[in-house]
């Protein structure tokens, strides 16, 4: 089924439709984005706070150009951010300086608290999600969407790993959940359902530990699969 997405930045078509910025892009996450997103054809920007790690990274993918966070985000339609919770506030409030309007920003971070020599605990934030958060400590007018939380950075990276998991994703405006969707979709293997408004993000974001602990449990990479859902999946 073809969907015609509305124009989610009208009279902004200066930003480059077909490129995403990854704030935290030399992470373990952040890197198997940028992996899998470059040789499915994006342009992909990694971004860190030393922009000769970013560039480093990039050197190894197709396309890929890397620097400072604020340099990379600069005219990209979409900028994920992939960070530790711990790093959460500073880079949110860093980039904030750096986000224009009509920039969708993808938020992907899980709110976990280190429990004992391996464990991980859910943690609820201030605002009530890391995706809320965001929101709030954003300039007005910013679109956020949550997403990925639950996608297994290992699994991202290993090209030779046929993917095959669905994507948690939840925002207020349906333009840019479809914009985020269709970059998501991207990478073979992975499928956006949409979980509502961004107020769900922090039911996504806890079903982050629970994934870890299975894994480290059974020696695996498990993710998200939803059954019953329409093939593919009517946005």
């Amino acid at each position: 089924m073809t969907v015609t997405q509305p124009d989610p930045f009208p009279g902004t078509r200066t930003h480059h439709e077909n490129t995403v910025a990854i704030v935290g892009g030399t992470g373990a996450l952040g890197l198997g984005l940028a992996t899998r997103w470059a040789h499915s054809g994006v342009n992909v920007r990694i971004g860190s706070r030393r922009a000769d790690a970013a560039q480093g990274c990039a050197d190894k993918l197709p396309g890929a150009v890397g620097g400072d966070n604020t340099t990379m985000i600069e005219g990209a339609a979409a900028v994920v951010v992939a960070v530790p919770f711990s790093a959460h506030v500073e880079t949110m409030r860093s980039i904030a300086k750096a986000i224009r309007p009509g920039q969708l920003v993808i938020d992907t971070t899980a709110p976990l608290l280190p429990v004992g020599p391996r464990g991980l605990r859910p943690i609820v934030p201030w605002a009530g999600s890391a995706a809320e958060q965001a929101q709030a400590l954003l300039p007005d007018g910013t679109s956020v969407v949550s997403a990925l939380q639950t996608v297994s950075a290992a699994t991202l990276r290993d090209l030779e790993l046929r993917l095959d998991e669905d994507v948690l994703l939840c925002g207020d405006h349906t333009a840019d959940k479809l914009l985020a969707a269709d970059l998501i979709d991207r990478i073979p293997g992975l499928r956006t359902v949409d979980c509502g408004l961004l107020d769900m993000s922090g039911v996504c974001e806890r079903i982050t530990a629970l994934l870890i602990g299975i894994n480290r449990r059974y020696k695996t990479h498990a993710g998200i699969r939803l059954t019953g859902l329409p093939k593919p999946l009517a946005r």
